[in-house]
């Protein structure tokens, strides 16, 4: 076979979730390595993966929009469609975003207080 990548893969061990059906079907699977252009994937059941679908990965709290290229038992090859930067962020990723920014809101007041605390203090 010959190699038809335009980036290199990096290895990995990385769980994540394929998501499709507007997000009402999950299906675990496994990142064994990965590229800005897409990865190859270990799922329990190959075929159930339909040919587009959403990849999470929770911990690089990333989800990309992946292509599946080819099938092989319980490996799956997908490639990454890549976004216009002016796209705006899936579901997934505008929640995650209001999350952390939450957080972050929440920690900046706890700083301020503790500023205020000690300024006062001294």
């Amino acid at each position: 076979m010959s190699e038809q990548r335009r980036n290199a893969r990096l290895r990995a061990l990385l769980g994540a979730r394929a998501c499709y059906n507007q997000r009402r079907v999950t299906v675990d699977c496994v990142v064994r390595n990965i590229s800005e252009g897409g990865a190859l994937l270990v799922v329990s059941d190959a075929v159930a993966l339909p040919a587009s679908f959403e990849l999470e990965i929770t911990q690089r709290r990333r989800s990309f929009n992946a292509q599946v290229r080819w099938r092989s038992g319980t490996r799956v090859g997908v490639s990454f469609e890549t976004q216009a930067a002016d796209d705006s962020a899936g579901p997934a990723q505008a929640a995650d975003m209001a999350s952390r920014l939450r957080i972050a809101e929440r920690d900046n007041t706890r700083l301020r207080n503790r500023i205020d605390q000690l300024t006062e203090a001294g």
